[in-house]
């Protein structure tokens, strides 16, 4: 893996791991970094139920975990991230097995009947569902609201953990509050080096973006935040449309659900969404295509999907980005994504990410931010 300091030239997928143990051992907390066999794993469940919090690999993005049902712990998640109190959790359950999370206390008695066929068809996998929580829930977890988000997920790593803990693992992206989630190892030393005790490695997420967020606490299923399981896709298992309500909010605000914030994922660089494909190259700017361009790529173009499927783009959505926010240039402009049963779910991370769009006129690029009333 190549990787150089955020000050550097050419990059690859993060900080090198020197720099890191550098930054630990100037806030105090030493991280270690270990490939996720057998002896890290039950490292990692000594911690957790030691009410610590170690960073696993899912197939969506890396999650900060800590015991889902331990207040305590589920504080020490915020208290790395810097996240806001009303930002709630998803507990990511020990197995795709409702009944179990009933008799532990996680869901109530009653459980819609949809949640089953859904859990059936989609776990483990990224869909995350939005349920009545049951008694043993902490407000910790869910903002101090009555619904909780629980997923199980693909990992073979994140299931064995959880699988050795045997509890709910509290696990948002494992990055500092708002920027971009980490998609392997290295980006989460380099969100959360020096904050954490523990990140086990195991490798590239596959999938890329966070998790699908249905909420099933009404009469009618409704996408809270678009995944990689499209509307589509939810519609055959139910037989009816879900309703889509992916509003944006403030910090301040008491959220439904994970992941609803106006500004998220975001990279210190401003990004900048353009209307049309992007032609145009000024060596002071990052820039972004969706398919590669048809003159050769300078070192500061990237290529979200080489073969134009929505599945590469999506693994390489947050890696590109911080591949551009570590040139330090002026800004990132990244080009429209084009229509795909997954593209609502590319596009809200993107708008999420960005600042304002850019259009070329009179030779430049004109960068308009958003409006903030």
């Amino acid at each position: 893996m190549s990787v150089q300091s955020p000050g550097g030239g050419s990059r690859g997928k993060g900080p090198t791991l020197s720099l890191c143990r550098f930054f630990s051992n100037l806030l105090g907390v030493k991280t270690e970094l270990l490939s996720a066999d057998a002896s890290s794993l039950q490292k990692a469940m000594e911690l957790l139920h030691s009410g610590e919090v170690v960073a696993v690999p899912t197939e969506t993005v890396y999650g900060l975990a800590a015991v889902g049902l331990n207040p305590n712990a589920v504080k020490k998640v915020f208290s790395a991230k810097g996240r806001p109190s009303t930002d709630p959790l998803i507990l990511h359950l020990p197995s795709a097995d409702l009944k179990q999370a009933v008799h532990m206390g996680i869901l109530p008695e009653k459980v819609p009947a949809e949640a089953f066929r859904l859990a059936s068809a989609f776990w483990p996998g990224p869909l995350t569902m939005v349920l009545h929580r049951g008694p043993k829930v902490p407000d910790e977890v869910t903002a101090g609201l009555d619904p909780v988000a629980l997923r199980y997920p693909a990992h073979p790593v994140a299931q064995q953990l959880l699988a050795m803990v045997g509890l709910p693992l509290a696990a948002p992206s494992a990055n500092r509050f708002g920027r971009i989630s980490p998609t392997d190892a290295a980006s989460v030393m380099h969100e959360l080096g020096g904050r954490i005790p523990l990140v086990l490695d195991g490798g590239e997420c596959t999938t890329g973006v966070e998790s699908t967020v249905v909420s099933l606490v009404s009469s009618e299923p409704t996408i809270l935040r678009p995944g990689m399981i499209t509307s589509a896709d939810i519609e055959r298992v139910l037989g009816r449309a879900p309703q889509q309500k992916t509003k944006t909010l403030t910090p301040d605000q008491s959220m439904p659900a994970p992941g609803m914030l106006e500004s998220h994922y975001a990279p210190q660089t401003p990004l900048f969404l353009t209307d049309q494909p992007i032609s145009d190259i000024q060596p002071d700017m990052q820039f972004i295509h969706y398919h590669p361009p048809k003159s050769p790529l300078s070192s500061n173009q990237f290529v979200l999907s080489p073969q134009g499927d929505s599945a590469t783009a999506a693994r390489n959505l947050y890696r590109l980005l911080r591949q551009a926010d570590a040139r330090q240039g002026k800004a990132i402009l990244m080009e429209p994504i084009p229509d795909s049963d997954e593209a609502p779910a590319l596009r809200d991370r993107v708008q999420r990410a960005s600042v304002g769009r850019a259009t070329w006129s009179h030779g430049t690029w004109v960068l308009i931010r958003k409006n903030i009333d």
